[in-house]
């Protein structure tokens, strides 16, 4: 009709160059928003990595049977872990690993070995048990898990190095898992050395204990 406006279409119009400008500008803003989350985010992951500190734990097949509950213990407790463990390995089989990794200085070691020298009688385990502890000494922390009494006269005296050592330097303490062991049934398999389950865990606590209370 006469002085009737007519309908405005705006439909499939373009943007104003201001408009477009601006939607430039938000989209700029959004992407640099992300990019820097994104960058915080790493940073924070990063330095959350690095700054805890470095736990090497060296063992025979304890250690290998615990390794999932000591990987997860330490974790949960704040550390960063590290764990090398072979089967039926010697103190004098292990030298050359323990030194290997010594190159890497870390914060703190838990030392499981001494059982199959036990085991196998072999007198043998002296001087690599000095040479092993010339490598790791520089550690703020070493932490050494004791051979069972009823592994033999081989494991009794291996005890008694790691005690003297304990004695004789500030940043070594022992665990005496050789004996707390039996202190609890369900937690030593039938064959007197090896944890069950439960044993795992408990050794993992203590180790992660360990290093929380005395380090």
């Amino acid at each position: 009709m006469l002085g009737e406006r007519p309908a405005v279409e705006t439909r499939g119009r373009r943007a104003s160059p201001v408009l477009r400008r601006v939607r430039g500008r938000r989209g700029v803003v959004i992407v640099s928003c992300v990019v820097v989350a994104l960058a915080a985010l790493t940073a924070w992951l990063w330095n959350d990595l690095t700054s805890r500190p470095a736990v090497y734990v060296v063992g025979d097949s304890i250690t290998a049977l615990s390794a999932a509950s000591i990987s997860a213990s330490l974790t949960e407790a704040g550390y960063q872990a590290t764990i090398s463990a072979t089967p039926g390995v010697k103190i004098g089989q292990a030298l050359a690993n323990v030194t290997t990794l010594a190159h890497n200085q870390p914060w703190a070691w838990v030392i499981e070995l001494g059982t199959d020298d036990a085991g196998a009688g072999d007198a043998t385990w002296s001087q690599p048990f000095l040479q092993e502890w010339a490598a790791i000494s520089p550690a703020a922390c070493v932490v050494y898990v004791t051979v069972s009494p009823h592994s033999g006269p081989v494991g009794t005296q291996i005890d008694s190095s790691i005690e003297k050592l304990a004695q004789a330097h500030a940043n070594v303490h022992v665990l005496d898992w050789g004996r707390i062991e039996y202190t609890n049934p369900a937690w030593v398999s039938p064959d007197g050395i090896h944890p069950t389950p439960d044993g795992e865990a408990e050794l993992a606590a203590l180790e992660a204990q360990e290093l929380r209370h005395t380090c």
